[in-house]
């Protein structure tokens, strides 16, 4: 069992289900209502866990309602909690989702007032196998990044924030995994292979694009792949792409070549969006590696 230690933020989300997603001024009536755990380091912890990884968690939560009720669940769900730091007046992060029924989604974020506090790098990186980060607190993810050991896998889930501190991180990183807008706001490219083309990563073994529907495209060695993803009915695709980055995580630390994990984390990230739930939703190892079977032609 590879441990992959997650650093970035984790959110209370309140999730509406909606017949369509809002335009303009108006009441909207929802359909459902339930509350997850969210968060992109967060979501990619529970992912690893379920999928049958060592999840350590490494962030920070407020002492409220909302930090209590995300580490009781995070814990339940098997992620390993010794670097969760709990900050007393602070507000937990938290978020209003809106999904509609193919599984569209719009969000609004309050990413509360949480700051983790550096910790001892030896304590960190004990016994870890793979390192994921995200961009929300830049300075202790490039020092993270900078004191990894070599020989562990270090993986920017490179969603957004600020251009600069952006570039800093993927600098950085040895796969570097963009959204389509975090890959514009890096490189300015709206193309996504001449965004890839574009970015400044020294220490990469290779940089790559999630394109929601149309799969990932991923840049080794010079050479442009597109990973499809199959075809499946989505509930909800709130979170899908930290499903992804987690998945992509542990399948490194497992010793997989870049494609095959581009592989795995898309049949995980696809069964995410088809279950729905929330971290409740997360995939089992059986289903990805059934699921790889069935689409194995399209997932090449």
């Amino acid at each position: 069992m590879k441990r992959v230690l997650c650093f970035g933020i984790v959110v209370l989300d309140r999730i509406y289900e909606v017949e369509t997603l809002p335009e303009g001024d108006a009441k909207y009536t929802a359909s459902g209502y339930r509350e997850s755990g969210g968060g992109v380091a967060g979501t990619a912890a529970v992912a690893v866990a379920k999928l049958g990884g060592h999840a350590a968690y490494m962030g920070a939560v407020g002492d409220d309602t909302a930090g209590r009720w995300l580490a009781a669940e995070m814990s339940g769900l098997g992620v390993e909690l010794d670097l969760l730091q709990q900050i007393t007046n602070a507000r937990t992060p938290n978020a209003c989702a809106l999904v509609a029924p193919d599984g569209a989604r719009c969000l609004i974020v309050d990413r509360g007032t949480v700051k983790p506090a550096p910790v001892a790098m030896e304590l960190a990186f004990a016994k870890a196998d793979a390192l994921l980060v995200d961009h929300r607190f830049p300075n202790l993810a490039a020092a993270l990044l900078a004191a990894a050991p070599r020989e562990i896998p270090r993986v920017l889930d490179a969603e957004g924030g600020d251009p600069d501190a952006l570039r800093q991180l993927v600098a950085l990183a040895q796969y570097p995994i963009f959204s389509n807008s975090g890959l514009k706001l890096c490189t300015g490219e709206d193309d996504p292979l001449g965004g890839l083309k574009r970015v400044s990563a020294p220490q990469a073994r290779c940089v790559a694009v999630t394109l929601g529907a149309a799969g990932s495209l991923w840049l080794v060695d010079g050479q442009a792949h597109n990973v499809p993803t199959p075809h499946v009915l989505a509930r909800d695709t709130t979170g899908c792409g930290d499903v992804f980055h987690g998945a992509v995580a542990l399948a490194l630390a497992e010793g997989k070549q870049p494609l095959e994990a581009a592989r795995f984390a898309t049949a995980a990230a696809a069964l995410k969006a088809r279950n729905g739930g929330g971290w409740r939703g997360m995939p089992e190892r059986q289903a990805v590696e059934t699921l790889i079977l069935e689409y194995g032609s399209t997932l090449t």
